[in-house]
Parts: C-alpha cells; structure tokens; sequence
C-alpha cells in the first residue's frame, strides 16, 4: 500500500509541471508592446505607445446623440502589427471614454513611407472596451496577396514593401446597462 501512495505521489510530481500547458501549440510572439491598463485621471506611462497618427480633423464633433457627445478622440489606435506573412492585422484599440463600448467603426488608410496611398477602407471592430481600458483586436488584412508588411514589423523576405498606417473614427457604440 505504501508503494502504491509513493508511485502515486512521484507520478503526481512529474505531471504537476505540464498541468498549466496548453496543447503543445505555443503562441507566437508579436510586435505589439505589452501596456499597462491605467486610469484615466493619472498621467501617461513612458512605456505606453505612441498612437497611430490620425488621419485629417473631424468636423463631426459638434453632432449631439441625446444628451452624449461624439468625440473622434475616444478611441485612440494603439501598437499595429502585420507581418508579410499574416492574413490578419492586428492592433490595440484604447477607449478614452467614461462609457463601455461594442463597436468601433474606423477609417483605415494605408500608405507607403513616403506617403503614397496604398489602400484605404472602412473597418467595424467589434470588441468590449471598457472605460479607460486598452484591448488588442484582430481583423482580416488588406493584403491578400502577402505582399505588404508594416514598418514595426520586420519583413521575412526582401521583396516585401513597407506601409504605415492612419485611421479616423467614425462612430463608436456605448453599451446602455440597465
């Protein structure tokens, strides 16, 4: 019997270490920064990323939805990455807001360093952004054809070309909890 509860215990020892592993499948390692979440009354964090630069001013910012306020600046584009090998794009979106939002509906323009347009669209995000919180979102990429890499993430081939990124925000639902 003490055997048995020893082979237990040891057997219980070498399998407690891969208790907290996934499938074996390990996610991969991104460009984009790890950033602290922060309340809005404190100043920003050196380690806090630039945001992507915004695309023109907005006249919209008079428009009046009841009694709250359209802002082009509540919702801030944070840390792109699209490697050339990507079929998606990803980036973090923060909400400068009192309010939870679902969605975010951008203007993407994407150009070359030089300032060239490539391409440009208009993107809905649907995500959950708390008040004065940051999260990271996904969306299909413009590239289709694995040509194009942005100019924060390393290329894997030579022949690939170079873009920046630049968004307004269009509009931005705020979730009404009861």
């Amino acid at each position: 019997m003490k055997k048995m509860l020893l082979l237990a215990f040891v057997v219980g020892l070498s399998v407690l270490p891969m208790w907290g592993q996934s499938s074996g499948i390990m996610p991969r390692k991104s460009a984009v920064p790890k950033i602290s979440t922060r309340q809005m009354d404190k100043s920003v964090v050196d380690t806090d990323p630039s945001p992507i630069v915004r695309e023109g001013k907005d006249d919209n910012d008079s428009t009046l939805y009841g009694a709250l306020r359209f802002s082009p600046l509540a919702v801030d584009m944070l840390a792109f990455d699209k490697r050339m090998s990507d079929t998606r794009e990803s980036f973090l979106l923060r909400n400068n807001t009192p309010f939870r939002l679902s969605r975010v509906v951008l203007q993407l323009f994407y150009r070359d360093p030089g300032g060239q347009m490539i391409d440009y669209r208009t993107q809905t995000v649907d995500c959950d952004l708390l008040p004065g919180t940051t999260r990271k979102c996904e969306i299909d990429s413009f590239d289709r054809s694995r040509n194009y890499y942005h100019v924060d993430s390393p290329p894997t081939r030579v022949s690939g070309r170079p873009f920046v990124v630049t968004y307004k925000v269009l509009r931005y639902d705020i979730v009404v909890e009861p």
